[in-house]
């Protein structure tokens, strides 16, 4: 063929082979998958490139435009649409303090430390300041999905961690973009008072999210539509794959947070479309769909920031001063987190405990989305910006020494809280008591459902020897017999570790919900096809939903009774078992299933 690939593509299938590569290795090694990119990335750029192909370049590829409009909206989708919506109002008043508030004062602190530490002496210090502060105020959710994914952290913690970053991220986007038109205001010999700094920053964070809550909104709800209309599973899949994208564009186009769009598109489309709307083979297909494409998205991201965090960060004493003063400035600001989610705990009959307060503090990482903005802002160093600003046309350029150290600052925070919170969230969280190694029983229960298990699997395998003539009736009987006295080994040990096993109540409450939605798939094939009334399906619909809330409260309630401070702790008292779950053994019409009906 005569025709010549695309100058990226190598790269990028490079960037991608190089990543699965990585993803092989960590089969021998427990180590998280994202944090392992970026150290590959790492090392890949202080080699050198002189031993990578030569049609392989990775300078350039991760840019501004490919993070915000490539990247980073499927992997919020994916994060919002697995996130259900009754956690989130139930954990609102957290959320939406850490979101709003907290933003603002860690703009605040990192602006001020900054500003004294770094540009004390130069003009407009405190708005370089800010700038950088707001750059680095949000937590990053691509960063912090991917990390909570694999922490084994209660589900209640995993929500705020989740919905902080998910959340914040809008803030902190529209917050840059009002210091950042100031800034270059004041650069341009502008006229501007803190008055109006205020007011217009006011009314540009109100639009900006309101019109990204709206778009997100319409967006989600022309796609639930959509989905109720269709029965091609493929259709349906390639749906959300273009409200990812679609929800972020229209956003950003009506001059809203395109952050806030996706966000709100996912949560609609993930706790209603998917539900309602899609068919089962939909529901399975856009679950697999989703999970390898943000693997292969995390996979070229983490790899590309890995790299491009070297290639600033070099081996000198001004790099170092300024490294140490953005993590410290980070790191204070981020105690912002301790005052207000002990403001979110008045008249909260669940507040969030001090070792929650200090794993969402040590769990606030910085990834892509600074690198974003701080790429954003490396045009404008080279090329003259012309905006309007007060009804006045102006033209400036951004100083590029300045620049520069924010560089440095934030790259450093994001390597920091990649690398070292990342690493060490999982032994923090354990060191806690928030979660650890299960206790004893729970090990014996375990061992004694894999025995069952496997001796049934081999007693099956078994009998289809016998019967394709491969092995007699007699060796049958000799090797079954072991089989046997393993099963009946392990169902009695079940039997007496089950009244008490956090493992057992969580398992008996996963099969009680799968057989919910199995009834409930039923009734709605059953009214799309006729065979039962619309008014009759939403009636028994309707006790159906409340039984499956009951069930998934019982599980999250077993579960949080599992997490414990030792291995040796008791998890659950046998006497206490059956206060644990007093709803969820009813079924929907009101009365406890008996054994027949279990039958």
């Amino acid at each position: 063929m005569s025709v010549i690939a695309p100058g990226w593509f190598q790269s990028i299938l490079g960037v991608l082979i190089l990543a699965l590569l990585v993803a092989i290795a960590l089969r021998w090694v427990k180590f998280p998958y994202t944090i392992a990119l970026v150290i590959v990335g790492l090392v890949v750029g202080w080699l050198g490139e002189s031993w990578m192909p030569k049609d392989v370049d990775l300078t350039g590829l991760l840019s501004a435009e490919t993070i915000l409009f490539i990247l980073l909206p499927p992997l919020l989708f994916e994060g919002a649409s697995a996130m259900h919506i009754e956690k989130l109002k139930q954990n609102w008043r957290p959320i939406t303090l850490l979101a709003i508030p907290g933003v603002l004062l860690n703009t605040a602190i990192i602006g001020t430390i900054c500003w004294q530490l770094v540009w004390p002496d130069t003009e407009h210090g405190l708005l370089f300041g800010l700038l950088i502060g707001s750059i680095l105020a949000a937590t990053d959710p691509v960063s912090v999905l991917a990390l909570v994914k694999t922490l084994g952290a209660p589900k209640r913690l995993s929500t705020l961690i989740e919905g902080e970053s998910l959340f914040n991220d809008g803030t902190a986007v529209v917050l840059f973009n009002i210091l950042l038109i100031t800034t270059l205001a004041v650069l341009a010999g502008a006229d501007v008072s803190v008055m109006g700094i205020v007011t217009q920053g006011i009314g540009s964070f109100l639009f900006v999210v309101f019109v990204g809550a709206i778009a997100g909104l319409l967006c989600g709800l022309f796609a639930n539509w959509l989905l109720a209309q269709s029965d091609d599973h493929l259709v349906e899949i390639a749906l959300t794959l273009a409200l990812a994208f679609g929800a972020f564009l229209l956003a950003e186009m009506l001059s809203g947070s395109g952050v806030i769009s996706v966000v709100v598109a996912g949560l609609l489309v993930g706790n209603h479309g998917v539900q309602h709307g899609m068919t089962p083979t939909a529901r399975i297909g856009m679950h697999h769909f989703w999970e390898v494409l943000a693997f292969l998205v995390n996979s070229v991201l983490f790899l590309l920031v890995g790299y491009e965090l070297q290639a600033v960060l070099g081996w000198n004493a001004r790099v170092l001063e300024l490294a140490l003063i953005g993590i410290g400035a980070a790191l204070i600001a981020r105690v912002v987190v301790f005052p207000l989610t002990s403001l979110a705990n008045i008249r909260n009959p669940n507040p969030i405990s001090t070792r929650w307060q200090v794993a969402l503090w040590w769990g606030g990482l910085r990834g892509s989305i600074p690198i974003a903005l701080l790429l954003l802002l490396s045009h404008m160093t080279v090329d003259t910006q012309n905006f309007e600003y007060g009804g006045d046309s102006l033209s400036t350029t951004f100083d590029a020494a300045v620049y520069q150290d924010m560089l440095v600052l934030g790259f450093s925070v994001v390597l920091f809280s990649l690398i070292i919170q990342g690493l060490t969230m999982r032994p923090l969280l354990q060191r806690l008591g928030i979660s650890g190694a299960p206790a004893e029983a729970e090990v014996r229960y375990e061992v004694a459902l894999a025995e069952v298990i496997g001796s049934r699997a081999a007693l099956r395998r078994l009998s289809a020897l016998n019967t394709q003539g491969l092995i007699s009736d007699e060796d049958k009987d000799t090797f079954s017999e072991p089989y046997r006295e393993r099963v009946r080994d392990g169902d009695a040990r079940i039997r007496d570790l089950s009244a008490a096993s956090v493992v057992h109540a969580s398992r008996v409450e996963r099969a009680r919900k799968e057989l919910i939605i199995a009834q409930i798939q039923a009734l709605r094939d059953a009214e799309r096809s006729g065979a039962i009334s619309s008014i009759v399906a939403t009636q028994v619909l309707h006790g159906l939903d409340e039984a499956l809330g009951k069930s998934e409260h019982a599980r999250e309630v077993i579960q949080e009774a599992g997490r414990h401070e030792t291995p040796s702790e008791s998890v659950v008292e046998e006497d206490d078992f059956e206060a644990l779950i007093p709803e969820s053994t009813e079924n929907v019409i009101g009365h406890p299933v008996t054994e027949s009906e279990e039958e």
